[in-house]
């Protein structure tokens, strides 16, 4: 975590990736929300409370596997586990460092929010970030266990793979949209419950207690079936020679 501490401080474009975005981004739809007062209320709601979510999911995971995939590109990862170090240590290491730097990034996300007149000082709102970082952190994992079993040529998922839970997770418009096939693996997706909760939020000012349970079983499973994966990637690259050829 120190030396990742050190890598973010001197790589530019990790500061502007973990704060120059997301806050613009945040910006420009909460002015866009303040437009929309006029047309639609409650649209220009909810695109700036599901960008918000959005975009802390998508820090929390990307950051975790980017700087996996640093060490794989740079070729010291196989310095770091040589220090003794276990795969589990080090992917903990990883997640700890993003949750830290993302949630950073979202009290400041959440402040903006304020002059926009949106509350996330809440319980219920801080319980939902909480759970959307666990939905996040478990994707992360299973990320890096897909590149472990796969080979570092599928490094395109750090950055897509959350970008499709996120549309089966219904993020702008009611799961019931889908259709039924799919419909049944929304129910199942991390984020569905967090962006029907938000939407509820920014039309309401409440929701469903529910949808918290709901949400933290579905991420919760999710971390739980993360780990094993985790193991047995990272044994089957030891084994068949992945993991030394990623180097």
């Amino acid at each position: 975590m120190y030396r990742d501490s050190i890598t973010v401080r001197r790589v530019k474009f990790r500061i502007m990736e973990l704060v120059y975005f997301p806050i613009t981004t945040i910006i420009i739809w909460g002015m866009f929300a303040v437009y929309a007062r006029q047309l639609a209320v409650e649209a220009g709601l909810i695109v700036l409370i599901i960008n918000i979510f959005w975009a802390f999911a998508h820090l929390a995971q990307s950051t975790t596997n980017v700087m996996m995939m640093e060490d794989i590109w740079s070729g010291s990862l196989k310095q770091i586990l040589l220090t003794g170090i276990s795969e589990f240590e080090y992917i903990i290491a990883r997640m700890l460092t993003s949750a830290i730097s993302s949630t950073i990034v979202v009290l400041v996300l959440i402040s903006l929010a304020l002059l926009f007149g949106i509350n996330f000082f809440r319980v219920d709102m801080i319980f939902l970030i909480l759970i959307t970082l666990l939905g996040s952190m478990a994707l992360a994992v299973i990320v890096a266990a897909t590149i472990f079993r796969l080979g570092r040529e599928y490094s395109f998922l750090v950055w897509s793979a959350i970008q499709l839970f996120i549309m089966f997770s219904a993020p702008f418009f009611p799961k019931e949209m889908f259709p039924k096939a799919i419909l049944y693996i929304s129910y199942v997706m991390p984020f569905t419950a967090v962006f029907e909760a938000a939407r509820a939020f920014s039309t309401t000012g409440a929701f469903a207690p529910h949808l918290l349970w709901w949400g933290l079983a579905v991420c919760a499973g999710y971390f739980v079936i993360a780990w094993p994966m985790f193991a047995l990637s990272f044994r089957s690259a030891k084994k068949n020679g992945t993991l030394a050829r990623m180097h």
